[in-house]
């Protein structure tokens, strides 16, 4: 597939309204993002526990395994030998359960889990997730405003898609659709997983996926969540607009439907918003809007880009662009016809691996500063961060030696990031949740301003502030230590995502001895969330890569029905390592660094690096 194939889809993402896509489209690839995304949580697995701490259960299974965070599995010990009583052929060992265990934490070669309560679970136990088909209860819930003709022919759409999978053994949920409605249960109380466990032992189900349609913008709208038994475990929550090519049951004369379906033609005036979550980035319909689009490869870099950020200078209004292999930091200005012109390039000495950098502006005179986060696994050493400006159009350190992890951000919307935050280095969680103090940038030297008001989960890494809570108020998005995003109004919770986001980038190995002989714990940084007005209405989007499903974007949007999570697939090949934008005059241009590696540890690859904008 050619570059240009590869970056279609993100430009779609900023095409020029009135150019929209022709063409026919198919339910498959859309219901297809949310299909992968129960497979994801099923995988054929069976590995060994490895160690058993209290409720906290290390198994030998990671995403090498493919093994996400929210996976379920069942935990058994292996008793004795069956033999053929003629033959003597082993046939197998007997088996007795001994509970269930729900992942929390994913590395490549193991993963650490919570076993739940009444499990007997010890290491040389085994987890696994069953190779057979998986019994799923599929339950719709239809509200007022969407027609049943339209619900019924999404649902049947989804259950294909699930049935061609051969993973899955789906139950029709009627009956337990007529019994929350003779026990008046509320649509918001059954999506929140409340008074479930009565469901499962009423109608003996092991998984329950519930379809909620109801309008949204008016448009039909699916909301969907997974529960697992016993718990009720949350497993997934995520949704979609009904895509457009699921039509109701035409009555009569079925070829005046189809013709009816062939002649309509796209809204020449959606929103952004709308081009991105209402379907135009199916796999197999970009080349219809290919040749109304500008597409823009800026670069290809012949490494992994580990870390990119875009912003606009106040004072110069350049747009900047900064980028890191992890040795070097390279900063570009980025030309209005979206040329790269290359400012300085700054190696500095070996104590550290860069893993994040951001642009910033730290002092009153409208001074471009790159904050620049590393990390070395030597005690000696460990975070050692630091932060660069320009003298003479080479780059300068302006403070170095910085030993915890720094994060630039703007909570007063201003548009350029000009607060600095600083979060203490932890060997356990590698970042001190919930604890972050102001710094300023004072006569060459960071100065402590005060704590700063964050969650209790909240990490420096993955995060941004945005309006997305609406006009005059800031809220913190970020990305917590189980790659769930949330959404934080001052400390506390407004959104917290049950779907994981984020993940791609190289991991942080820290050396502990809190175990006999020491252990090497695994802690991955994340990229960084873009805030991002799609629509053109003052507010916000947050968009967010989703690299445990491979070129998966996710969006959260606030509407009437409050907040929204969609998984879309933005047609990449590769790692979205980060994402940027340029805004403009309604219409923002999009930055990615796609990343493909070329080896099977992720160490070594290449960078595109793609802009998008309107003609």
């Amino acid at each position: 597939m050619s570059p240009v194939a590869r970056v279609v889809a993100l430009a779609l993402l900023v095409a020029l309204a009135g150019s929209g896509t022709s063409g026919a489209q198919t339910a498959a690839p859309s219901l297809g993002v949310l299909v992968d995304q129960v497979v994801a949580l099923f995988p054929k697995v069976d590995g060994e526990v490895i160690e058993v701490q209290g409720a906290t259960v290390t198994l030998s299974l990671g995403s090498r395994d493919g093994v996400l965070a929210g996976v379920g599995l069942a935990l058994y010990r292996q008793g004795r030998e069956l033999r053929h009583p003629k033959t003597g052929e082993v046939l197998g060992r007997t088996e007795q359960s001994v509970g269930r265990v729900t992942i929390q934490q994913v590395f490549e070669a193991y993963s650490i889990g919570t076993a739940s309560q009444g499990s007997d679970v010890q290491a040389g136990d085994r987890a696994r997730v069953s190779a057979g088909k998986i019994k799923l209860s599929l339950v719709p819930i239809v509200e007022g405003g969407v027609r049943e003709g339209l619900a019924d022919a999404a649902v049947h759409e989804l259950v294909e898609a699930l049935n061609r999978t051969g993973r899955f053994q789906i139950g029709a949920g009627d009956a337990i659709s007529v019994w929350l409605n003779q026990q008046g249960a509320k649509r918001d109380d059954v999506l929140a997983g409340k008074g479930l466990d009565s469901i499962a032992e009423r109608f003996k189900v092991e998984h329950l996926l519930f379809v909620a349609f109801s309008r949204v913008q008016g448009k039909p709208y699916m909301d969907v969540r997974l529960f697992s038994f016993p718990g009720p475990s949350s497993r997934l929550t995520t949704a979609l607009f009904v895509p457009p090519s699921i039509k109701p049951a035409a009555k009569g004369d079925f070829s005046a439907a189809a013709r009816q379906r062939e002649s309509q033609t796209p809204n020449p005036q959606r929103s952004f918003l709308a081009r991105l979550l209402f379907g135009d980035l199916d796999a197999g319909t970009y080349s219809s809007g290919e040749a109304s689009i500008t597409l823009k490869e800026a670069a290809k870099f012949p490494f992994i880009v580990a870390s990119m950020d875009v912003a606009v200078g106040s004072k110069d209004k350049t747009v900047r662009m900064v980028i890191t292999d992890g040795e070097r930091v390279y900063l570009y200005r980025i030309t209005p016809e979206r040329v790269l012109e290359p400012e300085w390039t700054y190696r500095g000495d070996t104590r550290g691996r860069v893993f994040s950098v951001q642009l910033a502006e730290l002092t009153d005179d409208g001074a471009i500063h790159v904050v620049v986060n590393r990390y070395s696994p030597i005690q000696a050493i460990l975070v050692n961060s630091l932060i660069l400006t320009t003298k003479d159009q080479k780059p300068v350190v302006a403070i170095e030696d910085v030993s915890d992890i720094l994060l630039a951000v703007d909570p007063g919307g201003d548009g350029v990031k000009k607060v600095l935050w600083a979060q203490p280095f932890a060997q356990k969680g590698f970042f001190k949740q919930g604890d972050a103090v102001r710094m300023s940038l004072r006569n060459g030297r960071l100065v402590t301003d005060g704590r700063a008001r964050v969650p209790s989960t909240f990490r420096a890494t993955g995060a941004t502030y945005s309006n997305i809570a609406g006009k005059g108020t800031r809220a913190l998005a970020y990305i917590d230590e189980y790659s769930r995003l949330r959404i934080a109004i001052d400390t506390e919770d407004a959104f917290r995502s049950s779907t994981q986001v984020g993940g791609g980038m190289a991991k942080l190995g820290v050396e502990t001895q809190i175990e006999r002989g020491g252990r090497t714990y695994l802690y991955t940084p994340e990229p960084m969330p873009l805030s991002v007005d799609l629509d053109g209405d003052g507010i916000e989007e947050i968009v967010v890569p989703q690299n445990q499903f491979p070129g998966r974007l996710a969006v959260v949007f606030k509407g009437p029905a409050g907040y929204r999570f969609q998984t879309v697939n933005s047609g990449f090949e590769g790692t979205v390592m980060a994402l940027g934008a340029i805004p403009g005059d309604g219409t923002p241009a999009l930055v990615a660094a796609v990343v493909r590696f070329t080896n099977f540890r992720g160490t070594e690859g290449e960078t595109q690096i793609i802009m998008t904008t309107a003609e």
